[in-house]
């Protein structure tokens, strides 16, 4: 019974702000299912897992992953967000495994006058460092 009661209090610290803004995201692109995390109030990802958008081409792909950014940075009002990531997957596993989607990240750029502009965090590049004579990736 303990376990319980300490299971439904860590429920109800959830915030639920991200909750809702899940529901919305759901719902604005008509998604299978998706995930909002917050950390540290700045830093926000969002997890899409719906099959037709996992299948999008990858620029097709990126163009939606900055429409749900957009979405999800104009619907946040609790401050500034440093960060977003938009990850999409695949909300069913048939078909055999897939390798892990990378997330893509967009900085916010908060305008004056109140409009939104995101920019594409470039991706980051694998270093190889010589050591030893042999090369070593990190």
């Amino acid at each position: 019974m303990p376990a319980v009661c300490a299971l439904a209090l860590a429920c109800d610290a959830l915030p639920k702000f991200q909750f809702q803004l899940q529901r919305d995201i759901q719902r604005e692109f008509h998604l299978t299912s998706a995930m909002v995390m917050v950390i540290d109030t700045t830093y926000m990802v969002v997890a899409v897992f719906d099959d037709a958008h996992a299948a999008f081409e990858p620029k097709e792909l990126t163009v939606f992953q900055e429409q749900v950014a957009h979405y999800a940075v104009t619907h946040y009002t609790r401050s500034k967000l440093k960060t977003v990531g938009v990850v999409v997957d695949r909300a069913s596993q048939r078909g055999g495994s897939k390798a892990q989607p990378e997330p893509t990240v967009f900085v916010p750029e908060y305008h004056p006058d109140g409009t939104v502009r995101l920019a594409v965090m470039p991706a980051r590049r694998t270093i190889t460092t010589q050591v030893r004579g042999r090369a070593k990736q990190p």
